[in-house]
């Protein structure tokens, strides 16, 4: 008679039932031929210890011994002289069970990159949101101390940074070294990134103010320099 037919829903259901995965780089269909495997090899260790058993009262056996030993081998006692091997399937699971296992470990995969995201997408966004409530004098402070940090011969903060000007510092260096961590945190919110756009170039003008500054100041000292200079030659040549 021919076989039923199966739709493949049902053979889907159950190949998850009987199919099943012993983990590690071993597939599901490698497990059958495995467990065959030692299965023949148990029923052949068996079939030789009783081989063994029967020949060492076999050899020159009379008609009144084989009476004697068929009193003596029944069934209970000749269990009790050979036991059979027991398998035991060690890690094994249903086909169902694994891919409910790595359905599982995707989500906590995923949970985890998510929170790691949130915590960098926090820590740009309070960093910018210090940075931008600064006033004049408390933005020139900090944008002088940027500078300086994410210089070629700045350093890094300490970690853990307590105070929001060590966070912002902190956000500044590595955005400036390439942190992808970072850099990825602006990507994912354009707003924000827009925002600290906007504080660069207002960073750039009081940078570009300050060094103005810097270099008429060694100026005026030089000219000071020199002109203190040239009255000390001439109070030098006067008789």
């Amino acid at each position: 008679m021919p076989k039923n037919q199966k739709s493949p829903h049902e053979k889907k259901a159950l190949e998850y039932e009987k199919d099943h995965f012993t983990g590690g780089w071993h597939s599901s269909r490698f497990f059958p031929k495995t467990w065959r495997r030692k299965k023949k090899h148990a029923n052949r260790q068996y079939r030789h210890k009783s081989e063994a058993l029967l020949a060492q009262n076999k050899t020159g056996a009379t008609g009144v011994d084989v009476e004697l030993l068929a009193d003596d081998l029944t069934a209970a006692c000749f269990q009790r002289s050979v036991s059979r091997k027991r398998l035991h399937k060690i890690g094994t699971v249903t086909l169902q069970e694994k891919v409910k296992r790595k359905l599982e470990k995707r989500t906590r995969r995923e949970n985890r990159k998510n929170d790691r995201r949130n915590g960098y997408d926090q820590h740009a966004a309070s960093a910018i949101r210090f940075l931008t409530s600064l006033e004049e004098n408390e933005l020139e402070v900090a944008v002088l101390q940027a500078n300086l940090v994410c210089s070629k011969h700045g350093k890094g903060l300490k970690i853990p940074a307590m105070t929001p000007l060590d966070q912002a510092l902190d956000f500044l260096y590595l955005v400036s070294h390439g942190s992808s961590f970072q850099l990825d945190a602006l990507r994912r919110n354009p707003s924000l990134d827009q925002q600290f756009a906007n504080w660069l170039v207002k960073a750039n003008r009081i940078l570009l103010r300050s060094r103005k500054k810097q270099e008429t100041k060694t100026r005026e000292k030089k000219q000071t320099s020199e002109k203190m200079r040239s009255q000390m030659n001439q109070k030098s040549i006067v008789p």
